[in-house]
């Protein structure tokens, strides 16, 4: 009979380790977008343009719409029975499309392509899927990702 408090423990553990699993995929997230950003400075992007009272961010891009998106893509997964990586991934995508969709359908910055935000939007969020698979719990690229990976980009990109 297992005791009370290795339950709990456990159960702390596990939620410890989908967090960090969750920052090192969006670190992983980040440093793409930021280097693809450098490699194509392309002034159309919400977060290229010169106007000072913009509102997304790559940082807000990133760790706020995609991985709530994807933390609620997991709870909706959690709720079904096993699936395919497959489907898994078309669920991912499926969510990523309609939550960007409706979030920049009257967004001034994507003026008229809101399908071009969901589709930005499913591609970040099929990294946070890939980096679901790639961050193990007892990798040495889990904390680096999760935490320093997201200060490189901040302050040298």
């Amino acid at each position: 009979m297992m005791k009370p408090e290795y339950s709990f423990i456990h159960a702390r553990l596990k939620s410890g380790r989908y967090t960090m699993n969750k920052l090192a995929s969006a670190g992983l997230t980040l440093m793409m977008l930021m280097l693809l950003s450098q490699v194509l400075p392309m002034q159309e992007t919400p977060w290229g343009a010169q106007s000072d009272d913009l509102l997304i961010s790559p940082e807000v891009w990133v760790y706020s719409y995609a991985m709530l998106i994807s933390i609620a893509s997991d709870a909706i997964l959690a709720v079904l029975p096993p699936l395919s990586r497959l489907k898994q991934a078309s669920l991912y995508a499926a969510a990523a499309y309609t939550a960007f969709y409706c979030l920049f359908i009257r967004t001034p910055e994507f003026d008229g392509y809101p399908e071009l935000a969901a589709a930005a939007g499913v591609c970040t969020i099929l990294i946070f899927f890939t980096g679901k698979r790639i961050f193990s719990d007892h990798s040495l690229f889990t904390p680096l990702f999760a935490l320093v990976v997201p200060l490189i980009c901040l302050f040298f990109l």
